[in-house]
């Protein structure tokens, strides 16, 4: 008699707390549509790799649920660039250039790197032959 009477206080309490679970599940739901249609925000990315002979890069704009980017990369071997869209229809490539460009990348030693991007400063490494441990050392280039 006890699992009984266990089991359907078990059985009312879900069934009141089912009806506030989904009223928050659809406010919470609400609440990220209206986030989602208000969102903004534009960034990019540049890596120009002299060291190792590639390169990658990205641009990517937000405008409510709208998203249009690019991404790039160079590998000694091709250069790809990407253009890309995302909205109520999904994520598509709108374009998509493919180049040859060697065959491989090319070592440079005396090459530098550099890094920029819309969050960051702009910075720059080379080899550090004087140090095995380290290998890199910052050239800060602003």
């Amino acid at each position: 008699m006890l699992k009984f009477i266990l089991v359907a206080c078990l059985l009312v309490q879900i069934a009141v707390a089912a009806p506030l679970d989904q009223a928050e599940a659809e406010e919470k739901a609400e609440l990220e549509r209206i986030q989602n249609e208000s969102a903004q925000y534009s960034y990019g990315s540049n890596i120009e790799d002299n060291i190792n002979d590639g390169a990658i890069q990205r641009e990517e704009t937000r405008d409510g649920t709208k998203v249009k980017g690019m991404y790039s990369y160079r590998d000694g071997y091709v250069m790809r660039t990407v253009y890309y869209e995302a909205d109520e229809n999904g994520y598509r490539v709108v374009k998509e250039d493919t180049q040859e460009i060697g065959d491989g990348p090319q070592f440079d030693e005396n090459g530098e790197a550099t890094v920029e991007g819309s969050l960051i400063p702009k910075y720059s490494i080379r080899l550090d032959k004087s140090d095995n441990e380290k290998h890199y050392k910052d050239s800060r280039t602003n």
